[in-house]
């Protein structure tokens, strides 16, 4: 207890240091949504009345196992039921299957040495689990988490026999504060895990019901017995699947619904853009909690610095990395470390002139999207680029008045702080320090906006069955993915959602196909 209590105070002088910096800390983001928020966020409030699906007379459908959701959690957890002898349907509301996982990095965070060692990176699970417990302020549950970073890897070579591939380096994705990020080869992306585990859903001729959007849980009593199957809206009409051994919700996060997020933090009104997909509305945390379920941490609402400036949509950026880069905001300054936590990121860059960065950065800039959709970015206007660093400042002093002699002294600064093996100013670590000189070179207008909702369903770190708000597990009831809570604390680390999904989807699988 000693030791935790050592750390809790380490990483409290640590947010002291960043605002010292010029930084700011996830508790002054939300400072302002404090009293508001109040134990709305705590998932500690009276329960609210329970809309209970009576059972139906007749079942429609039947399976095994129900999933609901076809993004990474849910795929795998398919997969995994149907190779432990489980018979499996999969629904999915949208018109196509994926859900934020499709259009995601695919950043994958895993202890590997393999790849680590041969390029002289030091790593381990403690590490690993450190760095995760104390980027969400050990908030996350150590049982979950200490699972997730054992098995990540597991989870690596597991996606590897399913056909998917990753490049042989390993790098540090935003937010993700170490070199352990594993990308899908050939810039593949979220896409390319997708398309990989749906061929084998596909080889296996598990069905898919698309568009089917899940309207309630049925369980025998409103908030007592087991979990008998779902209620669903499958070509506009109601229907009712069985499942005769567990339903699996892989539904994914809220940070689509605006009403839902600004209930936990009013700061996050709609004039905020999200990354997500529009079907992340979290209505299967609503009916889960109709039928009992607790939820954990739901005021906690990841922001990434992912969002272009001109179009307020996820994406349409030439960099990833935050090597060879820095970023300035419209006066030509850092304000921020680079390589800080997601939500240090994010409200640093609420606090600047527009809320924007402009993310600089040379050709050796780690992780750029694939060339043809940067030139057509760079063809729309939605960034920029020059031969000079010279040319690239008189590009944002047009678009934005950036004074140019302030930009060039920025960069000066950084490289000979990169050259001295120290970031002097905001901290950057020495294993992100690389210089910026080497063209062409790229700007790319950022916004922050809404990404990840760290809150969900309270699930059992080994199983994950879904737990009620007495703290008993809901029978015959499993949650993965974006959809649970407890894992990334207040804070996720950049990285660890897919590994989240994907260790967690499969641990669901499993344990459903085990239910008899």
């Amino acid at each position: 207890m000693l030791k935790k209590i050592g750390k809790r105070e380490e990483s409290l002088g640590k947010e002291k240091q960043t605002e010292a910096a010029g930084g700011v800390t996830r508790r002054q983001l939300i400072a302002g949504a404090a009293v508001t928020a109040g134990v709305v966020g705590t998932g500690m409030l009276l329960p609210r009345s329970l809309q209970a699906v009576e059972v139906p007379k007749k079942w429609d459908r039947e399976a095994d196992v129900v999933i609901v959701g076809t993004g990474f959690a849910g795929l795998s957890a398919a997969i995994e039921a149907h190779d432990a002898g489980a018979k499996v349907i999969l629904i999915e509301k949208s018109q196509v299957i994926g859900g934020n996982s499709v259009i995601a990095s695919g950043a994958y965070n895993a202890v590997d040495p393999g790849r680590q060692k041969k390029q002289g990176i030091e790593d381990s699970i403690d590490l690993h689990y450190k760095q995760t417990l104390e980027g969400g302020d050990f908030r996350g549950d150590p049982e979950k988490v200490r699972f997730l970073v054992e098995h990540a890897m597991e989870g690596v070579e597991w996606l590897e026999k399913m056909g998917v591939v990753f490049e042989p380096k390993v790098y540090t994705v935003i937010g993700a504060l170490w070199p352990r990020s594993h990308d899908p080869a050939n810039k593949g992306r979220g896409g390319a895990i997708v398309r990989g585990l749906k061929n084998q859903v596909d080889k296996r001729q598990i069905p898919v019901l698309i568009p089917c959007a899940l309207t309630g849980i049925v369980r025998q009593k409103p908030a007592e017995g087991k979990v008998l199957g779902i209620e669903a809206e499958y070509r506009k009409k109601k229907m009712y699947i069985k499942a005769k051994r567990a339903v699996v919700l892989a539904t994914g996060g809220f940070s689509a619904d605006v009403s839902m997020r600004s209930k936990y933090n009013p700061q996050l009104d709609k004039e905020i853009p999200t990354t997500n997909v529009k079907t992340a509305t979290g209505e299967a945390i609503t009916y889960s909690e109709d039928i009992g379920a607790d939820v954990v941490g739901m005021d906690y609402i990841q922001l990434l610095v992912a969002c272009n400036f001109y179009t307020k949509q996820y994406g349409s950026l030439t960099n990833l990395g935050i090597d060879s880069a820095v970023f300035v905001n419209t006066e030509g300054k850092r304000f921020v470390a680079e390589d800080a936590r997601r939500d240090v990121l994010a409200a640093a860059i609420l606090k600047q002139p527009q809320k924007v960065l402009l993310w600089v950065a040379d050709e050796r800039c780690t992780k750029r999207f694939n060339p043809a959709m940067t030139e057509q970015i760079l063809k729309d206007g939605l960034a920029f680029k020059a031969d000079t660093l010279e040319e690239l400042a008189k590009i944002l002093n047009a678009k934005f008045s950036m004074p140019e002699q302030t930009l060039l002294e920025t960069v000066r600064n950084y490289n000979e702080m990169v050259k001295k093996g120290k970031d002097e100013e905001f901290g950057k670590k020495s294993a992100n320090l690389k210089t910026i000189e080497q063209g062409p070179f790229y700007a790319s207008p950022t916004q922050a906006g809404v990404h990840h909702t760290m809150g969900g369903l309270r699930t059992k770190g080994t199983t994950g069955q879904v737990i009620d708000r007495y703290g008993k597990v809901i029978p015959r009831l499993y949650a993965a993915g974006e959809v649970t809570g407890g894992v990334h604390g207040t804070n996720r680390l950049g990285g660890n959602a897919t590994a989240d999904c994907i260790v967690f989807g499969r641990l669901a699988g499993i344990s459903a196909a085990k239910e008899t």
